[in-house]
């Protein structure tokens, strides 16, 4: 019975009128968009009808649609050609379900989808036909291709633009990763650390990266043991980080500072006229931290986010820079016989290595205290840093003023059961974190 709701959400995404599925919403369903860059809720059948022309994409022709089943629902991605002369619009549509009932109804934007054509080239001209688009999560505005070489290997192809890419916009990317490989530090990467970038090129607009197609290797990692995936890919950085301290290997990296604010309460501002999704939730997930974080302690991370002057300064006083990867994360590592693959080198930045454990641990660890404990011990245990020490308290704090502490509470407190989200546990334990770490450092509200 559940299935048909999907079919009623297409017909009415098609009609633009909220008919068929008003009978598989509750009376008092919650319905929440994101569409204007504000979270707008409207709750039960009469406010969904009379808002519903507002939200949906337009009567135009559908041009995709997909549905990934959750166990509290369904994922739907939907994009419409409204007009000929304009960009196609996607939306996101998370339903959670209830004995069959749409308990609660989320509409997220999303960047369109776009074409698999790709600029002729020496990166084209390695290709077989057909290319298609490369499932992903979308979150920044690189586009994604599945493709073959000629030799029949299949390889993914990421189309780089850094004018339509709003993390790019954001940290000043001219192309990042590309450069890296370019320049040959994704070469020197120690072992058992890899990138799976095998070839690049500059096109007029951008870039194009040919990667291996790692994907089976990323889901071994996932299927992992998580302690005994978190133990390897903490070696790993680890390793990376120790041969590169105090070497500055590429201008292009991304800064401390750019990396901070890639998620600053002003994004949602800066982006209003894109389409992405992340940037649109933003407000609300700021407004989530500072209705449930302790004043003092939303009080002092906003003003850092305002004014991170003290923090990068006694930061980059606490602890040798080297080479990051920016984004090391379960979602963009992959694990084979050989060692670690880390994908996506974007984010790439010079500072100190405590970043990538914290970004790695605000990540991996949505479970118990004691995954974060463990992975603590690992990685206290690979580089002598103690769990409590100033560059550890101040990289907890970095990730707040950066806004990972706030995502952690917003989806903790916001998503629907059944969807992936972290534990009421890990929001707490975050919360507590970051309370002890401004206990310890004190006042970081001005340079020293």
């Amino acid at each position: 019975m559940t299935g048909e709701v999907i079919g009623m959400l297409r017909s009415d995404l098609s009609s633009g009128r909220f008919s068929e599925l008003r009978s598989r919403y509750r009376e008092k369903t919650i319905l929440e968009t994101f569409s204007s860059g504000r979270r707008e809720t409207f709750q039960g059948i009469s406010e969904a009808a009379e808002n519903w022309p507002a939200i949906v994409l337009g009567t135009g022709r559908e041009t995709y649609f997909s549905v990934t089943a959750e166990a509290g629902g369904y994922v739907v991605d939907v994009q419409r050609s409204v007009s000929p002369d304009s960009r196609p619009a996607r939306q996101i549509h998370t339903l959670h379900l209830v004995d069959g009932l749409i308990e609660h109804h989320v509409v997220h934007p999303a960047r369109p989808r776009e074409p698999a054509v790709l600029p002729a080239g020496a990166v084209r001209s390695l290709l077989a036909d057909p290319i298609g688009e490369f499932d992903h999560d979308g979150l920044s505005g690189a586009s994604l291709f599945q493709a073959w070489l000629a030799t029949g290997e299949p390889v993914v192809v990421k189309y780089v633009r850094p004018e339509r890419d709003w993390m790019a916009r954001a940290t000043h990317d001219p192309g990042r990763e590309a450069i890296l490989f370019d320049e040959g530090v994704l070469a020197t990467l120690p072992p058992p650390l890899s990138s799976p970038v095998i070839a690049t090129e500059r096109v007029p607009d951008g870039w194009l990266v040919v990667m291996q197609d790692v994907g089976e290797h990323c889901r071994r990692f996932r299927s992992a043991d998580p302690g005994t995936a978190g133990e390897t890919a903490l070696a790993a950085v680890h390793a990376l980080h120790t041969k590169f301290t105090g070497v500055r290997t590429s201008d292009a990296l991304c800064s401390v500072a750019d990396r901070l604010r890639l998620f600053s309460p002003l994004r949602p501002l800066l982006e209003l006229r894109g389409s992405d999704t992340l940037p649109k939730t933003l407000t609300h997930t700021w407004e989530t931290f500072a209705e449930f974080a302790d004043p003092a302690v939303s009080a002092a991370v906003l003003g850092l986010a305002l004014d991170p002057t003290g923090l990068l300064q006694a930061l980059d006083q606490a602890a040798p820079n080297t080479l990051l990867h920016g984004d090391y994360r379960p979602a963009n590592l992959g694990l084979s016989q050989d060692g670690v693959h880390a994908l996506d080198w974007g984010l790439a930045c010079h500072g100190p290595a405590v970043l990538d454990f914290v970004w790695y641990l605000s990540n991996a660890a949505w479970d118990g205290d004691d995954e974060r404990t463990g992975l603590e011990t690992v990685w206290a245990r690979l580089t002598g840093e103690d769990p409590s020490s100033r560059a550890m308290d101040l990289a907890v704090i970095y990730h707040a003023v950066m806004g990972e502490v706030a995502f952690l509470v917003a989806e903790a407190r916001r998503q629907p059961p059944g969807f992936p989200r972290p534990s009421d546990e890990t929001a707490a334990w975050w919360l507590r974190r970051l309370h002890h770490a401004f206990e310890r450092v004190g006042d970081l509200s001005r340079p020293h």
